[in-house]
């Protein structure tokens, strides 16, 4: 083997090797604030579609459990609902969680910007998802 095969067979080498793309496997507890819904609050309150928002913190286990089922929901009723979460104990969300009244994570809202109504969703309901389809239909 020459000199210059070596040369080529080890760049070759180096490419392909080099282009290999690494999966990143999924985490196994993601957090609520891992999930994207894609929309701000300040989105949603322009938008002609009602939101679901969700006031969640990431110490709650109330809160994983009910990310999940939440993204779900979100799947199945995105053309229906804009979903909003939104970080409780943020500081840049101090304004939002103020004009939401609720006292326990995970708190989720049905809100209708155009006649500025907000609907608390029942608690007992977020881990059924049977009842929060009834809820959201």
């Amino acid at each position: 083997m020459t000199k210059d095969n070596k040369f080529w067979i080890t760049l070759g080498l180096i490419f392909i090797l080099g282009s290999v793309v690494y999966a990143v496997p999924p985490k196994l507890n993601p957090l609520p604030s891992d999930y994207d819904t894609g929309i701000t609050w300040q989105d949603a309150q322009k938008s002609d579609k009602p939101a679901i928002v969700n006031f969640y913190v990431d110490w709650c286990s109330a809160c994983r459990k009910f990310a999940p089922i939440l993204e779900n929901l979100r799947k199945e009723f995105e053309q229906e609902y804009n979903f909003v979460i939104v970080k409780a104990d943020d500081t840049k969300n101090a304004s939002i969680v103020r004009q939401f009244r609720f006292y326990s994570y995970p708190s989720v809202f049905l809100f209708d910007g155009k006649n500025d109504k907000k609907v608390f969703l029942d608690q007992r309901k977020y881990f059924n998802m049977e009842e929060m389809r009834r809820e959201l239909t």
